[in-house]
């Protein structure tokens, strides 16, 4: 008897550990089946950010870089690439792409979804918050993953480690969630009849590798700096006017 009596008060405890995330699932099934059968989409909205990655951000001066056939093959035809590579002056590399979806939300995704399938394991992902001036200062909230890839090699360790910041543009909407962009999307299409045209913007850098542990752990904070540093003079130069960050 109180064996059952355990049973039932551990089960009842665990009902109520998963209870919220229950209903977040209900709630997002609840927003995906809306679209589905109310969502009639009237109009596909204007993109959210200029087109155009500059050719100088700050010291990094930036070369255009090629989009290739494979990921061309399994976007939507009309998916708008923008991507460059950036160096300053002591050749340190930021790469920076931009994807853009047309009427067919299928461009946009996760990286977390794309990069273990191109080798990547995700280390770890966190959100940090970028200082970015556009008319006043305000923060722009981007999600920040750090990636490993190691390549076959002759048993040396052959370990690539970078930072992959990213975060999603729409019309008048800024996030770096996912799900926020997704409820967003949703509740636009049911209530406004309109389908936001998303641009999905990566920035990436290499990790360097110290002599040391404490050297390694430098280069990498400073290697986040950096690359916020990028991300705050990069935000103003492609916003539009009525587009400001989420917090």
């Amino acid at each position: 008897m109180e064996g059952t009596l355990a049973w039932i008060a551990g089960n009842m405890n665990l009902m109520k550990a998963c209870r919220p995330y229950v209903v977040l699932i209900v709630l997002l099934a609840g927003v995906l089946a809306l679209t589905a059968l109310g969502g009639k989409v009237s109009r596909v909205s204007e993109a959210g950010i200029v087109m155009q990655l500059p050719e100088r951000i700050g010291e990094w001066v930036g070369v255009p870089m090629p989009v290739t056939e494979v990921e061309q093959r399994g976007l939507p035809r009309d998916t708008e690439f923008e991507r460059k590579l950036y160096r300053d002056a002591r050749g340190n590399g930021i790469y920076c792409s931009i994807v853009m979806a047309g009427k067919d939300a299928r461009s946009i995704h996760r990286p977390e979804t794309c990069l273990p399938a191109q080798g990547w394991e995700v280390l770890d992902g966190r959100y940090e918050e970028v200082p970015v001036d556009t008319n006043g200062v305000v923060r722009l909230q981007a999600r920040a993953l750090k990636i490993m890839r190691r390549s076959q090699g002759d048993g040396t360790d052959n370990r690539m480690e970078r930072l992959n910041y990213y975060w999603f543009m729409g019309k008048d909407r800024v996030t770096a969630s996912h799900v926020q962009r997704i409820i967003w999307n949703s509740y636009d299409r049911i209530v406004h009849g309109v389908n936001h045209r998303w641009a999905y913007i990566t920035v990436t850098a290499a990790l360097p590798r110290g002599r040391s542990a404490a050297e390694t752990a430098a280069n990498e904070e400073a290697t986040r700096a950096a690359v916020r540093g990028f991300i705050g003079r990069l935000f103003p130069e492609l916003k539009r006017s009525t587009t400001t960050p989420s917090m």
